[in-house]
């Protein structure tokens, strides 16, 4: 049995409503700043003719609008001259002839500007796509979508004026029972970038976002009836998903390759899993396919697994991580793929250096202990990467001090920060800097605020970690003398980093790159005036 549902666009509107029966579609021109008239196509003299209101129509009005790369066209001959928008600020300063260039380019540069902005609704599809059809085949399996727009050939210029309006077809076609996914231009130079080995979630996610929501959540409909048939059992998740958000259109390609789980079809598709290079093959019609793939890679396929992986498919990659990692116990293999926040933690983290941390540290301590470690300090992944990759980088360099601290107190600021300096030593050589007579006079003591100089690049390293910012990489700025760093202590911590250029003060900052307090502007202040600086 082939049912059809058609879809047309309403006229001035970016919704697709649905119709029973075909119709033919009019070509209509709106009049607007560069066109003078309300215009329609007429098919029997093959021209464009002005609408008005004793004008019948012959077909369902459809709107048609310059494409863009008409107008960008009609500007790069406008432009011979090299005219730009900003180049001639003062007309009469320039000839008739640069006048009129001049004023010819901004007229086009308008067009392009407009017709960059209409061409598209405001969902962000084009105009050009006027009408869609879903042909659902249930004896066969197979489900079309064919989209219909106008034909444009971006090859060759094409004046918007005498341009006909001819409309080409693009399909989807998932094939249920054959396992094949189509997609098809019937004319090559209109299509929608359709590259076959280029299937991924990407390319669905950006092909999404060029069709109408309406005609993909109606034909999904009909493709999960195709799949319940072929699988013979119930896709009311599919149905929940569809309720509540826009319809995925990759759903329809992971349903189609593997439909008794299709969850696991982009797993199957990561990198990260092929370059395990294990081979499984499985049948498209084996109802068991998600049991013989943690078989496979030696997953436990428990209740707590399964639950997990229909919330978030890739805790199948993290749970293959902490194996690999040397972690045994269920338990905590649980703590981890049932808390998102966690198991994108191990997920973003190199899972070379997770592997080898975790190796290193279970030797040590045991897995739990080390699970323990791991989860310490993780709210800031992108310290928590650096940390992990700097421990693994440097570990032969590292004191066993500073290992016993990791592996108990996990990756915190401190840790983290002598990891940076050990790491600035050893990929920076030590710079040491010289300073004239007056800039050792900004050397001072203020109510037990002391002002020093840095010696060298290392000491400006340790400044930076301790307060956590970026002048670490001040280093040959300071060295060329493009600028001075003083630094404050008291009680023997760093308590204030200082950018001058000149007798000028360029940035003042505390921890975390703060403002200063109002003591410590106070301090500041008394500085200021004793070595005439500015601020």
């Amino acid at each position: 049995m082939i049912t059809e549902d058609l879809f047309y666009r309403k006229f001035l509107s970016p919704d697709f409503v649905p119709l029973e029966t075909e119709v033919k579609l009019q070509p209509v021109k709106i009049k607007n700043f560069f066109q003078t008239q309300d215009q329609f196509f007429d098919y029997e003299n093959n021209k464009w003719m002005p609408l008005t209101e004793q004008t019948k129509l012959d077909g369902y009005p459809v709107e048609f609008v310059e494409n863009v790369y008409n107008s960008y066209q009609y500007l790069n001959r406008a432009n011979e001259e090299k005219f730009y928008i900003d180049y001639i600020n003062v007309i009469d300063d320039r000839d008739a002839k640069e006048v009129a260039s001049y004023l010819k380019y901004r007229n086009f540069y308008k067009r392009y500007k407009f017709n960059k902005k209409n061409f598209y609704d405001s969902r962000n599809i084009e105009k050009d796509y006027v009408k869609a059809k879903i042909t659902c085949d249930t004896d066969n399996l197979t489900l079309k979508i064919s989209f219909y727009k106008f034909l444009r050939d971006e090859k060759v210029f094409v004046d918007y004026e005498t341009q006909i309006p001819e409309i080409t077809e693009n399909i989807l076609l998932f094939d249920m029972k054959k396992g094949i996914v189509k997609i098809e231009a019937l004319h090559p130079v209109c299509d929608l970038d359709f590259e076959e080995e280029d299937l991924d979630e990407k390319y669905f996610y950006k092909l999404q976002k060029k069709l109408p929501q309406e005609v993909i959540k109606k034909a999904y409909e009909h493709f999960l009836e195709l799949a319940e048939k072929f699988t013979g059992i119930s896709f009311d998740f599919y149905r929940e998903k569809m309720e509540n958000n826009k319809v995925d259109l990759f759903d329809f390609y992971k349903i189609t390759m593997i439909p008794f789980c299709p969850e696991l079809f982009p797993i199957l598709q990561t990198r990260e899993l092929k370059g395990r290079h294990v081979i499984f093959n499985f049948k498209r019609s084996d109802s068991r396919v998600f049991k013989k793939f943690c078989r496979r890679y030696k997953i436990k396929n428990t209740k707590t697994v399964r639950k997990c992986f229909m919330e978030d498919p890739t805790v199948l990659l993290t749970f293959l991580r902490l194996r690999d990692a040397g972690f045994r116990d269920m338990n905590l293999y649980n703590r981890v793929i049932t808390n998102k926040e966690i198991s994108s933690l191990i997920k973003s983290v190199n899972p070379k250096d997770l592997a080898f941390f975790c190796k290193f540290s279970i030797k040590k301590r045991g897995q739990k202990a080390t699970m323990n470690t791991l989860l310490k300090n993780h709210e800031d992944h992108y310290t928590y990467y650096d940390a992990l990759e700097m421990f693994c980088k440097y570990f032969k360099h590292l004191s066993d001090v500073l290992k016993k601290d990791i592996l108990e107190d996990g990756f915190t600021d401190f840790n983290h920060n002598a990891l940076s300096t050990l790491a600035f030593r050893y990929e920076n050589k030590n710079i040491t800097f010289s300073y004239t007579p007056q800039e050792k006079m900004l050397e001072d003591n203020i109510q037990g605020y002391d002002f020093c100089l840095p010696e060298n690049s290392y000491e400006l390293c340790e400044i930076g970690n301790v307060l956590h910012n970026c002048v670490a990489s001040y280093s040959e700025s300071v060295k060329e003398k493009s600028c001075t760093i003083v630094y404050a202590k008291k009680d023997d911590e760093y308590k204030i980093c200082i950018e001058l250029r000149g007798n000028e003060i360029f940035q003042e900052r505390v921890d975390h790159n703060k403002a200063p307090d109002a003591l410590e502007k106070e301090i500041l202040d008394i500085w200021h005036q004793r070595h005439g600086l500015l601020k």
